[in-house]
């Protein structure tokens, strides 16, 4: 066994530390090489906007409006349109998995870059460590343009270094969701790509709602594509991942891809390829549009200085006063501020029904951010609100058989929606939480139509049905407490967590003392 001086092992150190550090403190070139670009002009002129104005009304005011509450209409929709797009291929996420149903898409984007379609790709940096060569291997198709949003500067073993140097910049992050074929078919809503947003995991699968929009809607969804991609915060992957790549690189890509099409056995549903049967299916969707007004809600790029107010929650502001019946909500996450419970307690005072359902400990994804939940549950319901929280062992799973081999897979939501005395819906990215209020930027579709709203609700109260989720109460002695409805009419009441263990209910408990939930 040979020992190095303590010098030697200092200096080497010292070295070590000096790299990482170096790397943390990396910022990005000042020309990143980006050229401005807008989504199609003229949709009308596409075959996917010829389509959608057979039925148009008269009034060019309108947009045309579908809900996308089961996963396979969510992710077929997307395929679709992806497989229909001429001129140009828009995606907007803040989460694009490497799993079969992000497989799936990046193939028929890469699909529709074959046949001329200008494809162009914006996604957040938060998650997608590691990634790089993948986007810059896309970014090798001539038709084909990556940008990453908000990126840190060292790609490397600085990278959470990076992050917690320049935190104050970097903690604001993208969370939009647009996936947008020709300016003229626009999918918005609260799904990320993966598996587990289109019922297909094995393990874990989320309630989510997405909007189809045409007409209007998707107009404004292409101009607020274009504001972020266009915006100094977009860089270009090439920036950021110096090597280059030959036609054969993304050929090996393709490749690897085109495997995805050898596992469709394990999508729950069926996909169509061919031409005919695809159209079919986009006209059944197309006569189920609803006309209505709508309009997109998105917020400022301000955001990534620490400046601009939550664009959604201006909206909500606006509305508040004016709600005279309900206020239906869903969210993955929901922390409230000090002004969200005042205006809780503000309707109730007034006769307004609140309903709210999010997560229960064992159907959240994340701990920590139930953590910052648990503390204002008492809070919530004192405020006049009727809460229920999503059990993990919903009837509802029966839509996620992936494989159709595991009836147990357990369920979560990750829908981020309201309805306003069933008239006004919002479908989008927000959650109730300090991270969508103050940090992130959001994207939603407002609808005013009752039509379209009475779908959100009928899709809500059946999530709010106790065979999918809990009732939180406060007994006599103002202990919170949990309770389902049996099928004999008889109920179960819990005393805690259900379903959780003390080790998971205590971890929870614990993180809830930490100063973090500005953070969540």
């Amino acid at each position: 066994m040979h020992f190095y001086p303590s010098s030697i092992f200092a200096r080497y150190w010292l070295t070590a530390v000096m790299l990482v550090w170096l790397g943390g403190c990396a910022t990005l070139p000042d020309d990143l090489q980006q050229s401005p670009s807008q989504g199609y002009a003229h949709p009308e002129e596409t075959l996917l906007g010829r389509f959608a104005n057979e039925k148009a009304p008269e009034d060019k005011t309108l947009s045309g409006v579908k809900l996308l509450a089961d996963p396979g209409d969510a992710f077929k929709a997307r395929f679709a349109i992806a497989g229909f797009a001429e001129k140009t291929l828009d995606m907007q996420y803040y989460l694009w998995k490497g799993d079969l149903a992000g497989q799936l898409l990046f193939w028929r984007a890469l699909e529709a870059a074959d046949r001329g379609v200008k494809v162009r790709f914006l996604i957040d940096d938060i998650y997608h460590s590691g990634r790089d060569k993948s986007y810059a291997l896309f970014d090798t198709h001539p038709n084909v343009e990556v940008r990453v949003f908000n990126p840190m500067a060292n790609r490397t073993v600085g990278r959470n270094l990076n992050f917690v140097i320049n935190k104050r910049h970097l903690n604001h992050r993208m969370h939009n969701k647009i996936f947008m074929a020709d300016n003229a078919v626009a999918v918005l809503g609260g799904r990320n790509i993966g598996n587990d947003y289109f019922g297909v995991d094995t393990q874990a699968n989320f309630f989510d709602l997405d909007v189809l929009t045409v007409g209007k809607g998707a107009t404004e969804a292409g101009a607020a594509f274009d504001e972020y991609w266009n915006s100094r915060y977009a860089v270009p992957i090439m920036t950021l991942h110096k090597k280059t790549y030959t036609r054969e690189d993304l050929e090996e890509q393709r490749k690897q891809l085109r495997e995805s099409l050898h596992n469709l056995d394990a999508l729950p549903y069926a996909l169509n390829f061919e031409t005919s049967e695809t159209l079919e299916e986009l006209r059944r969707w197309r006569d189920d549009l609803i006309w209505a007004e709508a309009h997109v809600v998105v917020d400022p790029l301000e955001r990534f200085e620490g400046q601009g107010e939550s664009a959604l929650i201006e909206f909500t502001e606006e509305w508040v006063d004016e709600i005279d019946v309900e206020f239906l909500a869903e969210s993955a996450y929901l922390i409230p501020s000090k002004q969200g419970l005042e205006n809780i307690r503000a309707m109730s005072d007034r006769g307004v029904r609140v309903r709210l359902l999010t997560n229960s400990l064992m159907s959240n994804n994340h701990l920590t951010a139930h953590s910052g939940y648990m503390k204002y549950r008492k809070a919530i319901l004192e405020a006049g609100a009727e809460l229920h929280e999503l059990r993990a062992d919903a009837a509802l799973r029966d839509h996620f058989r992936a494989n159709r081999k595991n009836s147990e897979v357990p369920a979560g939501i990750h829908t981020k929606s309201f309805v306003i005395d069933g008239q006004q819906a919002l479908i989008g990215s927000f959650n109730f939480d300090p991270r969508s209020r103050d940090l992130n930027s959001e994207i939603g579709l407002v609808v005013s139509n009752r039509e379209f709203a009475h779908q959100v609700v009928e899709q809500m109260n059946r999530d709010f049905h106790p065979e999918n989720s809990y009732r939180l109460f406060l007994n006599e002695n103002g202990k919170l407490r949990w309770e389902i409805t049996n099928p004999d009419g008889s109920a179960t009441i819990f005393k805690h967590d259900p379903g959780a263990s003390i080790w998971k209910r205590t971890g929870a408990r614990i993180l809830s003392w930490l100063p973090i939930e500005k953070e969540l």
